[in-house]
């Protein structure tokens, strides 16, 4: 019971702290901002697999993926707006997560296949142009705004989690 309450309340801070991060890029300019999150998901990843901590695994990752998607996105490489690079970066650092705990042996959590599966689909439809049937100003409003699902559900699995 205690641990499956840790294992919630990771995962809901991690929602938060997800979610939070990308609605502070939608509001916030961050020009520095990947070097610094490249800088320390480097850091945080070389500390996983030196001391074998999948903590600093998943840290490392998501700020790899995170700061690889806005690099990407500020260069303009293959013409692709930022928003889609950082969805597509972070859904590879969530595929990362499972790659290298599974090389690296330190776990055979499964979890991070579902927000990468996720983030590389919703960053790959929006690159997809036949969104006709959709009103503009609700994809703006969906694009927006669908960081703070991420922060509602981690706030949910955090309350659920502290309650019991």
């Amino acid at each position: 019971m205690a641990r499956a309450r840790r294992s919630n309340l990771g995962f809901g801070v991690m929602l938060v702290v997800v979610g939070g991060v990308l609605l502070l890029t939608r509001f916030a300019l961050m020009a520095t901002a990947p070097a610094w999150l490249l800088g320390l998901g480097a850091g945080l990843a070389l500390i996983a697999i030196v001391g074998s901590s999948y903590g600093a695994l998943v840290g490392g990752m998501v700020l790899l993926g995170l700061g690889s998607g806005m690099l990407l996105g500020d260069r303009g490489v293959g013409g692709l707006s930022s928003g889609g690079w950082i969805l597509l970066g972070l859904g590879a650092g969530f595929i990362g997560i499972w790659l290298l705990a599974l090389l690296l042996k330190l776990s055979s959590h499964w979890w991070p296949l579902v927000p990468g599966f996720v983030l590389l689909a919703v960053g790959g439809a929006r690159f997809y142009r036949h969104f006709a049937l959709i009103p503009p100003e609700v994809m703006i409003a969906a694009r927006t705004w669908w960081p703070a699902l991420l922060v509602v559900a981690g706030a949910w699995i955090l309350i659920r989690a502290l309650r019991s």
